[in-house]
Formats: C-alpha cells, sequence, structure tokens
C-alpha cells in the first residue's frame, strides 16, 4: 500500500488526460517546494515525490506488487497521459519528505511479534531508544481495528488507522488507544526499517524524473543574517493562525460548558500570571501576547518554539482543570489536520 500524507492538499482530483505532468510538478515545485503527486485510478496507484529542484523517488503498485525508484517514474510519467488517472498534489514538509517517499520499500527488521511475548507499549520505547526511522504495523485479531505508527529518528510523527488511506493521526491518543486495543484483544507487530536516500546527506543518490531541475540559489555569508531573519518572520505568521484556532477551540468549549463558573478570560489570564515566571511575555500588564475575538497579537521576542510552547501548556492545564480534556482532543482533530507539519515541528501532542 502507498502511503502518504494527505493532510496539505494543493489540489485534488483532476484528471490525468488532460494534464502535462511535467508542467504539474515544476508548478508545484515552486509553489509548495516539496510535496507528492499522487495518481489512483480502480486497478493502480502512483506517488511522483518531488523537492524543489527534481523529481526524488516514484513508486507504483497495481495487484502484481509494488515498483519503486527510477522505473516507477518511468512508468508514471509514459503511463499518466494515456491512462485515466485521478490525480492530486499534496505539499510535504522538506525534512519529511524523504521519509514518506522511501516509505513502500521499507525493510522489515522485525516480523510476527505476538502480543503473548510482546508488548506494543515496551516496543515502542525500544525502538525510541535506538532513534529508528521506520513504522510498526500492529495487526489485532478478528476485526477489530489495527494500525501503523511512524518513527523518525526515535520520534512518533503519527499514526494511520488500517481502516484509513492518508489522514494521518499526529495526536498523542491514536498511539494511546493502538496499545490499549492490542493488549485488550491480542495480535501481533511487524518493525520496519526505512533508509533515507537524500542527496542533501550523501546517503544515497536521489532519482531524477525527465525534467528541467532548477539550478540552487547560493546565498553569500552578507545575505544569511537577512535570509534568517525572513525565516524566522515566514515562521511567526504561520503560528499566529494556529495559535488562534487552538485558543478559540478552547474558547468555544469554555463557554458552551454551564459547568464551568469562571468565563473564558478569567481563566486565560489567571493561567498567564501563573506562568509569568517562565514566560515573561504572558504577563497581562506587559501585554506582550494578547488574545481577544479569535485573534493572537505577538509583540515580543521569543522564539517560536518557546511561544508555542507557553500557550499549548496554557491550553492544556485549563482543559484538564476544568475536566474538557476529552472534548479538546475530539473538536481539536481539524486543527491537527491543517497544522500537521507544525505539530511535527513543534512536537506538540495535544
Amino acid at each position: 500500500m502507498i502511503i502518504i500524507p494527505k493532510e496539505k492538499p494543493a489540489i485534488r482530483n483532476l484528471n490525468s488526460y488532460y494534464l502535462n505532468i511535467n508542467k504539474l510538478i515544476e508548478h508545484y515545485q515552486g509553489e509548495l517546494g516539496s510535496g507528492v503527486v499522487h495518481f489512483e485510478s480502480p486497478t493502480m496507484q502512483c506517488a511522483l515525490f518531488f523537492d524543489e529542484y527534481q523529481v526524488i523517488n516514484g513508486c507504483f503498485e497495481d495487484k502484481k506488487g509494488v515498483v519503486g525508484g527510477g522505473a516507477a517514474i518511468e512508468r508514471i510519467m509514459r503511463m499518466a497521459s494515456t491512462s485515466n488517472f485521478v490525480v492530486s498534489v499534496y505539499g510535504i514538509r522538506t525534512d519529511r519528505l524523504y521519509y514518506w517517499a522511501n516509505l513502500s520499500n521499507s525493510e522489515v527488521l522485525y516480523d510476527g511479534l505476538t502480543t503473548e511475548f510482546t508488548d506494543l507499549e515496551g516496543l515502542l520505547r525500544k525502538m525510541e531508544a535506538e532513534k529508528l526511522t521506520g513504522c510498526i504495523d500492529a495487526r489485532l485479531k478478528g476485526d477489530f481495528k489495527g494500525g501503523l505508527l511512524f518513527f523518525f529518528n526515535g520520534e512518533t510523527i503519527g499514526g494511520l488507522s488500517a481502516e484509513d488511506s492518508g489522514n494521518i493521526d499526529r495526536s498523542g491518543e491514536f498511539r494511546d488507544e493502538l496499545v490499549n486495543r492490542s493488549r485488550a484483544y491480542g495480535g501481533e507487530f511487524s518493525v520496519s526499517r526505512i533508509f533515507l536516500h537524500n542527496a542533501e546527506n550523501g546517503s544515497s543518490a536521489t532519482l531524477q524524473a525527465p525534467l528541467k531541475t532548477k539550478q540552487k540559489k547560493t546565498v553569500s555569508a552578507s545575505d544569511k543574517p537577512q535570509e534568517k531573519r525572513r525565516s524566522a518572520e515566514k515562521k511567526n505568521r504561520q503560528i499566529i493562525p494556529m495559535l488562534e484556532e487552538l485558543l478559540g477551540t478552547l474558547e468555544r468549549l469554555v463557554r458552551k460548558n454551564r459547568k464551568i463558573r469562571h468565563d473564558f478570560e478569567t481563566l486565560l489570564n489567571r493561567k498567564f500570571v501563573e506562568k509569568v515566571d517562565k514566560y515573561d511575555f504572558l504577563d497581562p500588564f506587559a501585554a506582550e501576547f494578547g488574545y481577544a475575538d479569535g485573534n493572537v497579537t505577538f509583540t515580543g521576542d521569543a522564539s517560536p518554539k518557546v511561544l508555542v510552547a507557553a500557550i499549548s501548556e496554557t491550553v492544556s492545564e485549563i482543559a484538564g482543570e476544568t475536566g474538557i480534556v476529552s472534548e479538546l482532543r475530539r473538536e481539536l482533530h481539524p486543527w491537527r489536520q491543517a497544522f500537521a507539519d507544525e505539530l511535527i515541528e513543534f512536537d506538540l501532542r495535544l
């Protein structure tokens, strides 16, 4: 099965018969930087993974099996304009691109590990300690729902239900539920390792499609501070909408829960005051951080990582103290899908 993260759709449900795949990829190289073009028909599915400069890998799957690498790229390019594929394009973070591009040709390390002798939670800890880049496939007995857990350098980056086709669940709740189901119903596990083929780190040559590749831009030493500043400003712009939606979801749940005696503004400001020693920019009197009418304002100089940590801690603690953790996790599902990349980057487990 070809697995790709589908949380970041750039465009969906195009007909390959009317497309120039070379031009499509070139366009989204500029638009997204890195991502995947997914092709699907009743009898087969394919994927072309690209970064800003080239197609790095391909995967072709039909009833005969899975083909990867250069052979897959050539076959997909040849068939795209003559076969009736539904084509969609999804953005993928550059530092996770080689993970997803090589997932389909991973190597099995352990197979047939039964729940009689292996506890999934213990297996997870072992893989984390070993800094595994790969995945664990949990197959449960009978019709009970199993799933996959994905790891990048020992860090859990998401999971996928056996009944799903690409909506990666980034929450810690998915992992915990899979552990509990494996203990309750039994089954077996397999562990696979992914070898990341990345020309940037020299581990292996990347695969090029028949596309004109872009030339990488050189950055002089004098340009680096300006590039770094622009990158930081861009990241701040990205996280503000994420924090607005997170706080907005919490606010809606607090306001509609009649058992909560205090209004949302009081709860938020009290929590900010509690955290001033750790995060001074949350001081209501300093007014560096503000939230009102669904909008976040921030004029402080804290890094995005620190800002996100402060607000996520605040939200988690308020939810715990008001007894709405389960509701919050449920309501945050669209938020986790929309900001999947940011959840990975900042290690958010709400």
